[in-house]
């Protein structure tokens, strides 16, 4: 028995010691980049509260203006809280960041299988940059920089340069609503995490032998006949909004109609 606790013992002091040396030296990015270097001394410095992302093109694309927007919101207001502080080393001789700054060579590119959502993120004081090929590469790019920002007041971790692809083009769930019927707001926080976790593809196996969920206007009665109940149904409004709120974030949605049976 004594020699298991020295054991038991040893190990917690090693995990201690592990997380201690990581709190200082690493940063914990979800998931872990093809490649993020953080160059010593490890510095951190403050958002700015005038902190703006902006693009380098006069041409719009609304899935990216969307995303901009929503992290440039996420990342003055989340204050997020780390279980292992990436850093204590604030410094105060740097600049606050000021300015994130976005450049996409295709913005025309549309999320399917095999679009490219490469990106390169360089982080320094008081600017930084961001390059994808896509407006699907910048939201994964825009991810990672949200997981850079932490604390309250706001510091972010400089001198990070992140180059990052997905190793699969194919990353994805599925969910059945045939069998159990989820409300529209349970897809779209689905949605939402698997976005934070880069995932890309929303299968949703909307209709089956047990259900049929699916408001088809030119087929009315499918849906009032085998819906499970008249209020647990998606209309063609709600579709187009799940839709469009996937790519909004990056994540296709793969509707599955099964033929009644």
């Amino acid at each position: 028995m004594l020699p298991l606790l020295l054991l038991l013992l040893s190990l917690l002091c090693s995990i201690s010691t592990t997380l201690n040396a990581q709190s200082t030296t690493t940063i914990n990015v979800w998931p872990k980049p093809t490649n993020l270097t953080w160059t010593p001394p490890h510095q951190t410095t403050l958002l700015s509260p005038t902190f703006t992302i902006i693009t380098t093109t006069s041409h719009q694309n609304n899935h990216l203006t969307a995303a901009i927007n929503r992290y440039t919101n996420l990342i003055k207001t989340e204050h997020h809280r780390p279980l292992i502080p990436p850093t204590k080393n604030l410094s105060n001789n740097l600049p606050p960041l000021q300015l994130l700054t976005v450049t996409v060579t295709d913005l025309n590119a549309e999320l399917t299988h095999g679009t490219d959502e490469s990106y390169t993120l360089t982080v320094t004081s008081p600017n930084a940059t961001l390059t994808a090929v896509t407006a699907f590469g910048v939201i994964r790019g825009l991810e990672t920089f949200s997981q850079l920002a932490w604390g309250n007041p706001t510091r972010v971790a400089v001198d990070v340069r992140v180059t990052d692809a997905p190793l699969y083009g194919h990353r994805g769930i599925m969910l059945d609503t045939s069998r159990n019927y989820y409300p529209v707001k349970d897809l779209l926080r689905t949605i939402e995490a698997m976005s934070m976790n880069k995932l890309n593809v929303f299968h949703w196996h909307i209709t089956d032998s047990h259900s049929f969920p699916l408001v088809i206007p030119s087929e009315p009665l499918l849906a009032e006949k085998g819906a499970y109940d008249v209020n647990m149904v998606y209309t063609v409004d709600d579709v187009k909004r799940i839709v469009e709120f996937g790519l909004d974030r990056g994540v296709r949605v793969l509707p599955e109609i099964d033929s009644p049976g």
